[in-house]
């Protein structure tokens, strides 16, 4: 086991570990985390993938197929994918459909 050289003596190292400890569990069971994800602006009209397919009527993978040909831009917020209504409207006019 590798030794660990501080200016606190054992006691006090075990009593600062065990508060941090401590917290991070409190943390845990009260469900916040440093990092809180950000979610998406809600004046200026963003969709989920699953509200944005249902709005368009096609499929998943139409979806992903107008994203890589440019029709249809998402905004990526940490992992989660939103469509604005302005990408929503562009995408409608670029492909010929009609809002349902």
């Amino acid at each position: 086991m590798a030794q660990i050289f501080t200016s606190y003596s054992d006691r006090e190292f075990k009593e600062i570990l065990s508060e941090n400890v401590k917290e991070a569990v409190r943390e845990a069971l009260r469900g916040e985390t440093a990092e809180k994800p950000t979610p998406p602006p809600q004046n200026i009209g963003y969709r989920t993938r699953a509200e944005t397919r249902l709005m368009l009527g096609v499929a998943y993978s139409t979806m992903h197929y107008w994203e890589k040909a440019g029709i249809l831009v998402p905004r990526r917020i940490g992992r989660k994918v939103y469509y604005s209504d302005e990408a929503i409207r562009d995408a409608l006019a670029k492909s010929g459909k009609g809002l349902k």
